[in-house]
C-alpha cells in the first residue's frame, strides 16, 4: 500500500477515534484528489472521503451492521434465543 493510502487509512481511523487495528475489511480507492476508505468495525460499516493533499476527512457515511449478519457469526447454540 502506498504511503498516501496508508495516511488516508490513518486519517479515517483518527476521525472516528479508533486504532487502525480495529478496522476490518479495509478498501481504499482513489479518484482525482480524493481517497475513499471503506471499512467495518465490530458493529458498524464506514465509508469515508479524504482529501489527497490535506488528508482532511470531507465526508462520512456510516451505518450499523445488520443484526442478521452479526447473529450469523455466532455459534448456533447462542443464536437460538427463544
Amino acid at each position: 500500500m502506498s504511503e498516501k493510502r496508508k495516511m488516508a487509512v490513518c486519517a479515517a481511523a483518527r476521525e472516528i477515534g479508533i486504532s487502525e487495528g480495529d478496522m476490518l475489511n479495509v478498501y481504499v480507492t482513489y479518484q482525482t484528489g480524493l481517497y475513499e476508505v471503506t471499512f467495518t468495525t465490530e458493529w458498524m460499516t464506514y465509508d469515508m472521503f479524504i482529501d489527497e493533499n490535506t488528508m482532511e476527512v470531507l465526508g462520512i457515511d456510516y451505518r450499523p451492521i445488520p443484526i442478521n449478519s452479526l447473529l450469523a457469526q455466532l455459534p448456533e447454540a447462542v443464536q437460538d434465543v427463544s
